[in-house]
């Protein structure tokens, strides 16, 4: 009985089959659906290089047909440079004339401009200009000239004056013209002729170079040293009169001449001589009549005008050590800008020789300058013949002309 009963025991599979089915199909469900989840897909997606390949577009030839209508060939002629101003020689001599001083338009600031502190140029976006004084360049919009006008610049070769030899003198005036033509109007300028104890000024303030103000000092300079006259711009002691009134004008006071003047000198003339002011800076030499004579007294004349440079031309340095003429100049430029040496203005010197004779003497010249230069931060140039300076037509003029060179 016992047995009967075991044999009809099922297994337990077998008693819940349907269940067991749905189990494993749940399993091999949840196995397919873990696969998918943690089987990831590459897809590598390789490019080609791509490969320009340019075909040859072949284009129509036209044919080049002539021309029908015939061209005429012209020579051009050439023309050559026309000077602008021409120096003419008069044979009469020129009597003194009362001249009337004219009236000087553009004067900036009183006596000196000591009130013009900066460039107009500046001020209203204009560069300044270069000037290119005989061979030293430099950029300047106030500038003051002081161009040596004795013996040296009108004697010749040997040692006698000509109209000749006077060609010396015309080229530098004119060339000075020329620089000062060439100044914007924006620019302030000043000029003074030198030689000895004499400094002889076109204006006693900075003028505008405007038009009118360049053409009164051509006019103002036109009468210096004449080719006709043998006589130069010197004391003038020749004159009767002439130099004791000249020495009693004063120039801090305005006063000039008009009447009487040699027929050497300027249409117009001061008598610039360094103040008090100055001469306390000055340190004394053994030969007080060398007092801040010649190139010097020239020099404090162009410093009081308040320039940002100066330009020397001369034969040769006169006075006495240049390097305590520094000294002072120093004091006084402290006097006049301040301490801060950069607003100093710059002194450059051009030194000339007739006709490159003795090119030793003005290497010893220059040595005495270069004391000034270094201090000043100048530049110099030597001019060993003043012909190089001359036009063409003024070359061929002086050689018609009489006497040595």
């Amino acid at each position: 009985m016992v047995t009967a009963m075991k044999k009809n025991k099922k297994p337990f599979f077998a008693k819940h089959a349907k269940s067991s089915a749905m189990l494993v199909s749940l399993g091999i469900h949840a196995l397919v659906i873990l696969v998918a989840i943690t089987f990831v897909a590459f897809t590598v997606i390789t490019k080609e290089e791509k490969v320009f390949v340019a075909k040859e577009n072949k284009r129509p030839k036209m044919k080049l047909k002539k021309l029908q209508v015939p061209i005429k060939m012209e020579k051009r002629k050439k023309t050559t440079p026309k000077l602008r101003r021409r120096v003419v020689a008069k044979k009469s001599r020129r009597p003194a004339m009362d001249v009337a001083l004219p009236e000087l338009s553009g004067v900036m600031g009183g006596m000196g401009a000591m009130n013009v502190a900066g460039g107009l140029g500046s001020d209203i976006g204009f560069s300044m200009p270069e000037i290119n004084f005989f061979g030293v360049k430099k950029k300047s919009e106030k500038v003051v000239f002081i161009v040596l006008a004795g013996p040296a610049s009108t004697r010749g070769a040997d040692r006698r004056f000509s109209p000749k030899s006077r060609m010396c003198f015309h080229t530098l005036r004119a060339r000075l013209n020329e620089m000062v033509h060439d100044l914007p109007e924006y620019a302030l300028f000043n000029a003074s002729f030198f030689m000895a104890e004499l400094t002889t000024p076109f204006s006693t303030n900075m003028l505008l170079a405007t038009e009118e103000n360049k053409a009164k000092m051509t006019d103002w300079a036109s009468t210096v040293n004449p080719l006709e006259l043998e006589e130069t711009y010197s004391r003038g002691d020749r004159y009767e009169g002439f130099f004791d009134r000249f020495l009693e004008l004063d120039w801090y006071k305005g006063e000039v001449m008009t009447n009487n003047i040699p027929p050497v000198y300027p249409k117009w003339v001061y008598n610039y001589k360094p103040g008090p002011h100055l001469m306390k800076h000055y340190i004394v030499a053994e030969r007080e009549e060398r007092e801040f004579m010649h190139v010097n007294r020239a020099i404090c004349f162009a410093l009081e005008q308040k320039p940002d440079t100066i330009f020397i031309l001369s034969t040769n340095y006169i006075g006495n050590d240049s390097a305590d003429n520094v000294q002072s100049y120093m004091k006084i430029c402290n006097d006049i800008y301040g301490p801060d040496r950069s607003k100093y203005p710059t002194i450059n010197v051009v030194l000339m020789e007739r006709s490159g004779a003795n090119p030793e003497g003005l290497s010893r010249q220059l040595d005495r300058y270069m004391p000034i230069l270094n201090a000043f931060r100048g530049q110099y140039e030597v001019v060993q013949d003043i012909r190089a300076l001359m036009t063409p037509e003024e070359r061929d003029f002086m050689e018609s002309l009489p006497g040595v060179f």
